[in-house]
């Protein structure tokens, strides 16, 4: 007959050992928070490489370099949607209407959100969101990235939105948000979407229908103004390293 010591010391054994296999994964668990934790911070205080290559551009570029590469791209994009000639014919027996695609290059795209797009803005009378500046576009894979600075009371960062548009065969869009990410942080999209400038979270119904339509719950009409009795409905939308490309239909206006 074994010593009742020695049985109470068998029993205690398995004890210790799930108490300290508990104490193991615990701990285990509180590495990989803090590692979790390290990695997220250094994410969200991280600058993405677009966002840095373009500022040092637009800082390294003269401004009226940068107006005139503006003012060029801007002449060009409106020369190719309102020519004719540059419309592939549907069979509609008019030469002023088909489909057509305008290339325009990230460069250029953000000499003029540098320079020109507060005076366009200020023309329609609106302007950007408060806190919200330096906004600028590049890629991000199949998706279009548009990034911008946002600062107020809380925040001081650089948020990214990836985006992808999807076509409708009654000729509408669905605007997709692919991600978001603060600095490098991946974020999470229908909460983000809610707190920036313009989301539903401020009251204005008008807000409200823009967060639905950033969030792809509500269609939109992707329309690009043309002259007097066309209109250029986009179709399709292509991202490279480089440019952005639309696919365009020239369209009567029905007025």
């Amino acid at each position: 007959m074994q010593h009742p010591t020695l049985q109470n010391t068998k029993r205690k054994k398995p004890r210790r050992k799930r108490l300290m296999g508990c104490l193991f994964v615990l701990l285990l668990f509180a590495l990989l928070a803090l590692a979790a934790v390290g990695l997220g911070r250094k994410l969200w205080h991280s600058e993405p490489a677009y966002w840095t290559r373009n500022q040092a551009a637009i800082t390294a570029t003269d401004q009226t370099i940068l107006v005139d590469a503006a003012d060029r791209a801007f002449n060009r994009i409106l020369g190719e949607l309102s020519d004719s000639r540059g419309y592939k014919a549907t069979g509609n027996g008019d030469d002023a209407l088909g489909v057509r695609t305008i290339t325009l290059g990230f460069d250029e795209a953000n000499a003029w959100l540098a320079t020109r797009l507060n005076d366009w803005l200020a023309n329609q009378k609106r302007e950007l969101p408060a806190g919200l500046s330096k906004p600028m576009l590049a890629s991000g894979g199949d998706s279009l990235v548009a990034a911008f600075h946002y600062k107020n009371n809380d925040i001081d960062q650089v948020f990214s939105v990836f985006l992808s548009l999807k076509f409708r065969d009654d000729g509408q869009a669905v605007l997709s948000i692919d991600g978001i990410r603060g600095g490098r942080l991946p974020l999470p999209v229908g909460s983000v979407v809610k707190r920036l400038p313009g989301g539903s979270e401020d009251g204005d119904p008008h807000h409200s229908q823009i967060t639905a339509v950033l969030l792809g719950q509500q269609p939109f009409d992707p329309i690009l103004p043309i002259d007097g009795t066309r209109h250029a409905r986009i179709i399709g939308m292509q991202v490279d390293d480089k440019n952005v490309s639309l696919t365009v239909r020239a369209e009567p206006t029905g007025d």
